[in-house]
C-alpha cells in the first residue's frame, strides 16, 4: 500500500480500517496489502459479517451495521457511485505511475481511494528474458487498468492485455490457442479456468490451492526463471523420447528383416530386442545430468 487519499473529512485511519475488516480472510494480493498496512499501524479490526466477492471487481461485507465495500474505480462508477473530481483526478494519476487504486465506499457514498503498488518479482526481468530466448512470446493478461498494466508491462518487456476479468482471460486464452499452444501462468483464484483451457497450466508454488488444483504443473520455487527452465526440461524430455522411438522402431525393423530373409537367427533378434531396452535406459538417464541453459 502507497497511499490513502481521503474524500471530505474522513481519515485516513477510519478508512483503512474498515477496508481492512471487509477484506479480513482474502488470500487476494490486494487485500494482503491492505491486511499488512493495518497490522503496521495496529488497527484493531471490526467484525464482518456478510461477506461477498465480486471477481475482478469488488467485495463487500457488514460492518459496524453499515455496508462497506472495496472495489475497483470501474466498479464504483458502473455501480452509479460518482467519485468527485479531484479524488477522479488522483485515480488517474496514481494509475499513470503504476499504481493500483481501489475505491472505498460506505452505504454507497465514496470515503476515499487506497493505491498500491504490485511490484514485479525479483527475477522476472530474467525470467522474461530466457523465454524470448527460447522464441516463446510472453504476454500478461491482467485484471489492472490499463495505465497500471502498461507500466509495469513496459519495465518487463512485456506486451500486455488489461482489465480483464476471469471470463475475458479464459477468451483471451482460446484466442492465442488459434495460434499455437499456451502455457499459462497464474497463482490465483481467478486464474483457475484459464489455467484449465491452457494447452498447459502452470501454477506458483505459493499460489492459490483452486490454481494449483486447475494446473497441470506447479512451480516449487517463487521463480519466475523456472518457466523457462520447465520449457527447456520439457523440450529435452520430448527429444529423449523421440530418439528412444527411433533407435527401438529402427532396431525391431532392421532384425526384422534380417530374421525373416534368414540373415541372423531369432536369438540375435531378440538379444537385439533386449539391448535396444537398455539403450533407451540409458538415453533416458541423460535427463538425470540435466542443467538449465
Amino acid at each position: 500500500m502507497t497511499d490513502i487519499l481521503p474524500h471530505r473529512s474522513h481519515e485516513e485511519g477510519e478508512i483503512l480500517r474498515l477496508a481492512s475488516a471487509v477484506e479480513a480472510g482474502s488470500s487476494h494480493p490486494l487485500a494482503r496489502a491492505i491486511l499488512e498496512a493495518a497490522e503496521v499501524r495496529g488497527l484493531s479490526l471490526p467484525a464482518a459479517v456478510e461477506a461477498v466477492a465480486v471477481a475482478g471487481k469488488s467485495v463487500s461485507a457488514r460492518v459496524e451495521g453499515a455496508l462497506i465495500a472495496v472495489g475497483s474505480p470501474i466498479w464504483a462508477s458502473g455501480t452509479g457511485i460518482e467519485l468527485p473530481a479531484a479524488l477522479a483526478q488522483d485515480v488517474a494519476r496514481l494509475e499513470a505511475e503504476g499504481k493500483t487504486a481501489v475505491v472505498v465506499t460506505k452505504e454507497r457514498e465514496a470515503l476515499g481511494v487506497i493505491a498500491m503498488r504490485d511490484e514485479p518479482r525479483p527475477d522476472a526481468a530474467v525470467g522474461i528474458a530466457a523465454l524470448k530466448r527460447l522464441s516463446v512470446d510472453a504476454v500478461m493478461l491482467t485484471g489492472d487498468n490499463p495505465r497500471t498494466g502498461a507500466a509495469i508491462a513496459d519495465s518487463l518487456g512485456l506486451s500486455v492485455k488489461a482489465s480483464l476479468l476471469p471470463a475475458d482471460k479464459l477468451r483471451e486464452i482460446g484466442i492465442l490457442k488459434e495460434k499455437g499452444p499456451v502455457v499459462m501462468v497464474g497463482d490465483g483464484i481467478n486464474d483457475a479456468p484459464a489455467l484449465a483451457a491452457a494447452s498447459a497450466g502452470v501454477a506458483m508454488g505459493g499460489g492459490t490451492d483452486v490454481a494449483l488444483e486447475a494446473a497441470d504443473a506447479a512451480l516449487m520455487k517463487e521463480r519466475v526463471a523456472g518457466i523457462a527452465e520447465l520449457v527447456e526440461l520439457s523440450r529435452a524430455t520430448l527429444s529423449n523420447v523421440k530418439i528412444n522411438v527411433g533407435i527401438a522402431v529402427g532396431l525391431k525393423l532392421v532384425f526384422l528383416m534380417t530374421t525373416v530373409t534368414g540373415t541372423t537367427g531369432l536369438w540375435v533378434a531378440i538379444l537385439a530386442d533386449t539391448g535396444a531396452t537398455v539403450l533407451v535406459t540409458l538415453n533416458a538417464l541423460r535427463l538425470l545430468a540435466w542443467k538449465p541453459a
